[in-house]
């Protein structure tokens, strides 16, 4: 009786080994399926922000040359002004 009683406990054991191997087998499966759906969001998210990224310094390259233009134009206006300025002085010490 103890030995057949064994037995049934070993056969108990065996099974619940089983369902228990299963359930993780699913869970690990679950698991695996959550982090590739993560990974594609995360994949798609990076293809945005590189877009955005791009955009973003298509706009800088574009107002660091409006930048250099006005730069240029100021320096222009610079020489210029600078050059009325002494052309005025000298008149006034003439016209003194």
């Amino acid at each position: 009786m103890a030995a057949a009683r064994a037995k049934g406990q070993e056969s108990l054991t065996e099974k619940w080994s089983v369902l228990a191997s299963e359930t993780a087998t699913d869970d690990l499966w679950d698991r695996l399926k959550a982090a590739n759906s993560r990974i594609a969001e995360l994949e798609q998210l990076l293809a945005q922000k590189n877009t955005e990224c791009q955009m973003l310094q298509h706009e800088l390259e574009k107002a660091n040359q409006n930048l250099k233009k006005h730069q240029d134009d100021s320096a222009l206006w610079k020489t210029k002004h600078k050059g009325t300025y002494h052309e005025l002085r000298m008149q006034r010490q003439t016209t003194k």
